[in-house]
């Protein structure tokens, strides 16, 4: 048997069968995948060079931002360089035998739970949170317990030995989530003709404007806005951190000339990095 010895460690939070796990075979088909029990723990990873890459969730399109990912992002030191997003179906699955009529209790991650809210509530079943969805299925396969199902991937269903109960049960057939691959080097300055999607990422004094001025600089500076949001900063009451998209590349005088501004007005900026936003099936 052929052995790659070009291959990297990648790292993803999960067990094999878990969203990041599937997205991160995507991603990277020919490389080791490496499991972490946290987000925090795989992009430490990286930091400290165990793996050269990690692929974390940012957004689910249901049920929102994956905050302990974007908090990583403004804290830590490793540079965004490609998204990959992923169509998520989620399977009620249960030990072998079971049916629906059987099940009391769903186990999952608190994200694919709020994804699946609508079903669970028609069914009147209670939850049990578990750290990842993948985990939550390997959990109901050792209870080996009638009344305990999970939702995961039938991949998840696959790989520890459950019953498909039933498909699709998320409220929104358009459930997708949007990864981010984190890395140590610094990506390469973008093609000029690719769809280029920088984030930048800063907090503002305490002062009448300047959150105005902020937002205003990335139009001044002749960036299009696509996304702007505020995150709470951790251990500092009522102070928000803001996390911006803007079409086009910073790596360049324009982008040098926007950060510049930003730093005017701002306590910390922080641009981690850009992804290419193409088309993805």
């Amino acid at each position: 048997m052929s052995v790659n010895n070009t291959s990297k460690n990648i790292a993803y939070c999960g067990i094999k069968g878990a969203f990041a796990y599937i997205a991160s075979t995507h991603l990277f088909p020919n490389d080791n995948l490496v499991s972490y029990p946290s987000f925090a723990k795989a992009y430490d990873s990286v930091e400290n060079g165990e793996c050269e890459s990690a692929v974390l969730p940012i957004e689910n399109s249901f049920a929102g931002d994956v905050n302990q990912v974007f908090d990583l992002m403004f804290h830590g030191k490793l540079h965004i360089s490609r998204k990959h997003e992923l169509r998520i179906s989620q399977t009620l699955l249960g030990v072998k035998g079971s049916k629906i009529s059987d099940i009391k209790t769903v186990v999952s991650h608190q994200q694919a739970l709020d994804q699946c809210m609508e079903y669970i509530q028609k069914h009147g079943f209670s939850v049990q949170p578990a750290s990842n969805t993948a985990v939550a299925a390997n959990m109901v396969s050792e209870k080996n317990d009638k009344s305990i199902a999970a939702i995961a991937s039938e991949e998840s269903g696959k790989l520890y030995n459950l019953e498909v109960l039933e498909t699709q049960i998320n409220s929104n057939d358009q459930n997708t989530t949007r990864f981010l691959v984190f890395s140590k080097s610094e990506p390469p300055v973008p093609p000029q003709d690719s769809n280029t999607i920088s984030i930048v990422m800063f907090t503002v004094k305490n002062i009448p404007g300047s959150l105005a001025k902020a937002v205003s600089a990335f139009g001044d500076s002749g960036y299009n806005m696509r996304s702007l949001k505020s995150h709470p900063v951790k251990n500092v009451p009522w102070q928000y951190y803001f996390y911006v998209e803007v079409e086009g590349s910073l790596m360049n005088e324009r982008g040098t000339a926007l950060l510049n501004s930003l730093e005017q007005v701002c306590i910390d900026v922080v641009s981690p990095g850009y992804y290419i936003d193409e088309q993805e099936a």
